[in-house]
């Protein structure tokens, strides 16, 4: 290589610099596109799970959707799964099922404009903090800044007045129990993101999201079985067409983010994932007439500026 360019003029000389810098803009373009697709999704299908009877009820059968939605791309594309793979997607599933349980349960509980944004909000925290302790991932100080924000912009979403005592709302709440099964949930988004990053280096994202949502399927059978056998029989013949669009949409923007995070730092791809949060405040505007839109919309530019810095740290 150094023989080719020795003979050319300066311009040539800088153009596999120029090049390289190039297909790097565009590949953090292409993963921002990809996280905002899913951050779209996500919140649609919380939409969805929030208008439904039974939510615990409902996430089951929508995973099960996931499942035989996804048995045939599985199939043609299925590898061998090293042994120590297993573990990991033993523990994702089981943390996803976590997962399906607490959002249900908040969800059942409490609105959507106060759950999703703590329960999002709450989980690029979560991930930094086990990103840097069991993967030492090192975050770069403009990275730093733009989780700050990010995290700034999911509080102010969650303000309903701009005074002293709005402005302790969102810490006086979390005495409420559907702030606290939020918090926890984005306790459990943080967890199952970090072994996500490693675990689909073993298998790839399309076998790992099989072997993943299976797990979580099964785990949750009996609990379902014993305990919420006449509302699965009632969610499915009551929201049949959601339950379907949900099992198609959650999975494709799980899907989405594991490609992401194959090829970017999942301290970096989790928060960029909350503009989510964006989408859901936009959602509940116009779908649920949800009020506090000007302060909604103040959270949503922090968000976004937030978002631009990870994306250049990246």
């Amino acid at each position: 290589m150094h023989k080719i360019w020795r003979g050319g003029t300066e311009e040539g000389r800088q153009w596999p610099v120029s090049a390289a810098v190039s297909w790097s803009l565009l590949l953090n373009v292409s993963i921002l596109g990809l996280l905002l697709l899913s951050a779209l999704i996500h919140a649609s299908w919380n939409l969805l799970a929030k208008r439904s009877l039974d939510k615990q009820a409902f996430l089951w059968l929508a995973s099960l959707v996931s499942l035989a939605v996804f048995v045939v791309p599985f199939a043609l594309a299925a590898r061998p799964v090293p042994p120590e793979a297993w573990p990991l997607i033993f523990l994702s599933g089981v943390l996803e099922a976590v997962y399906f349980l607490l959002l249900g349960s908040a969800y059942q509980r409490g609105d959507m404009s106060l759950v999703y944004p703590l329960a999002r909000g709450s989980a690029p925290l979560f991930v930094l903090m086990f990103a840097s302790l069991f993967l030492g991932e090192q975050v770069r100080w403009t990275g730093m800044l733009g989780i700050v924000l990010v995290v700034a912009g999911i509080y102010t979403l969650h303000l309903k007045v701009l005074n002293l005592r709005g402005l302790l709302a969102p810490f006086l709440s979390l005495k409420d129990r559907p702030s606290q099964i939020a918090l926890l949930t984005g306790l459990t988004i943080g967890s199952y993101s970090v072994v996500d990053k490693v675990g689909v280096g073993y298998t790839g994202p399309i076998s790992y999201i099989f072997l993943v949502f299976s797990v979580c399927s099964l785990v949750l059978v009996p609990y379902m079985w014993l305990v919420k056998s006449q509302a699965i029989r009632r969610e499915w013949r009551d929201n049949r067409p959601s339950i379907l669009a949900v099992g198609v949409m959650s999975l494709c923007g799980f899907l989405l983010v594991l490609f992401a995070l194959t090829v970017s730092q999942v301290s970096y791809v989790a928060p960029v994932r909350e503009i989510s949060v964006v989408f859901g405040a936009v959602l509940g505007a116009l779908v649920l007439r949800e009020p506090f839109a000007r302060v909604k919309i103040a959270g949503s530019v922090l968000i976004f500026v937030g978002i631009v810095l990870i994306s250049l740290a990246g």
